[in-house]
């Protein structure tokens, strides 16, 4: 969905630091890559001590509910070295991830998974960093 989205500006340094390392080792499928870019690229930034609790930044611990399959299930937004399907950790470079970055809780947001489209919507965020005080510097 084309709502406006918000990020720190730590994030996107680091992001956009990323994405550009990314690119050069073609180590992530470029559209996710795309993806990604233009969402940072057009978001909001805002300084990490300013964003409020209800937008979804790096490490922040998701709720969503998946409008098809009427299924909740709850993911850790992570930078793509920390990814694990196990701990229900979704790397930032994946469809999901870079899908709910930026977004706050009540959004429905679209993304394009490997065999559809997929909406979602954000019912809450269980942690965010920033909230809670911890800036990842």
């Amino acid at each position: 969905m084309e709502g406006q989205i918000v990020i720190t500006e730590l994030d996107y340094i680091r992001l956009s630091k990323l994405i550009g390392t990314a690119r050069m080792e073609k180590s992530v499928e470029l559209k996710n890559l795309e993806v990604l870019a233009n969402e940072i690229k057009r978001a909001k930034k805002i300084n990490s001590k300013k964003i409020t609790p209800e937008f979804v930044t790096m490490n922040s611990v998701v709720k969503v509910f998946n409008k098809k399959t009427k299924q909740t299930m709850t993911v850790k937004i992570v930078y793509p070295k920390e990814a694990d399907f196990k701990k229900s950790y979704v790397s930032v470079f994946s469809p999901l991830g870079s899908a709910l970055l930026g977004y706050k809780v009540g959004d429905s947001v679209l993304f394009e998974a490997p065999k559809a489209k997929v909406e979602i919507i954000i019912e809450n965020i269980e942690y965010q960093p920033e909230a809670s005080g911890d800036f990842f510097v």
